[in-house]
């Protein structure tokens, strides 16, 4: 019974959070914003991964929301490179949710953004099936982790839209089994687009950012 009652609990905190998650979808698609759920594991390179693409756009038309157990490390890195950013510390809770994602768009005019970086809270785990207002949900997956981690958490990588092999120039170092990795990626989810970077080759970041504003377009059939 209590556990009944638990899951019934459960349900209902998941319901009330993806009330708020589609509110506030629907009100950066008023604003033609895309929001972009970043996630992996720490040291995945999410932070430096948002750093480096915000080259390809103009620092003014993005938005970050920064999402860690503590400091503000990261959110001062991009302030470091002209981009509004917003912190949000979970002081041990393991993933973000909509209320705190309304909270922090409270911070910022709307108006004047096209892009929603949200960097999730790092681990494999706890953010996969987490709705936050996010159109488009990115994994950022080192070849440093190793090349298992698509068989131990499949959840993520099936709710993602975009899989980003970071650190690709140490593949090698590593002795990153690439063939394995991308075979139990596409037995999850074949559809689903792979890209590898490094943090050093302009080229790889910006397939990656011609992919995320091809998203931005067709979510508000804008011309090119």
């Amino acid at each position: 019974m209590i556990m009944s009652e638990k899951l019934d609990i459960d349900k209902s905190v998941l319901s009330e959070n993806d009330k708020t998650a589609y509110k506030i979808s629907e009100e950066l698609k008023e604003n033609k914003i895309l929001a972009v759920n970043v996630m992996g594991s720490p040291g995945s390179g999410k932070t430096t991964f948002i750093e480096k693409i915000s080259d390809f756009f103009n620092p003014e038309e993005i938005f970050v929301i920064q999402g860690d157990l503590e400091s503000d490390v990261d959110k001062k890195r991009m302030e470091k490179k002209g981009i509004d950013a917003y912190q949000i510390n979970t002081h041990g809770g393991c993933h973000l949710n909509a209320d705190m994602i309304k909270n922090s768009l409270e911070n910022i005019d709307l108006k004047s953004k096209n892009f929603l970086f949200i960097e999730n809270v790092g681990n494999l785990v706890c953010p996969a099936g987490i709705r936050i207002g996010q159109h488009l949900n990115v994994v950022v997956s080192s070849t440093t982790e190793g090349s298992d981690k698509p068989k131990k958490y499949p959840v993520i990588f099936l709710n993602s839209d975009l899989v980003l092999i970071s650190k690709y120039d140490l593949s090698d170092v590593v002795d990153f089994n690439e063939n394995k990795y991308l075979k139990d990626i596409r037995n999850i989810k074949n559809s689903v687009k792979i890209l590898k970077i490094s943090k050093n080759d302009k080229k790889s970041i910006k397939e990656c950012a011609e992919f995320i504003n091809k998203k931005r377009r067709n979510l508000f059939n804008d011309a090119e």
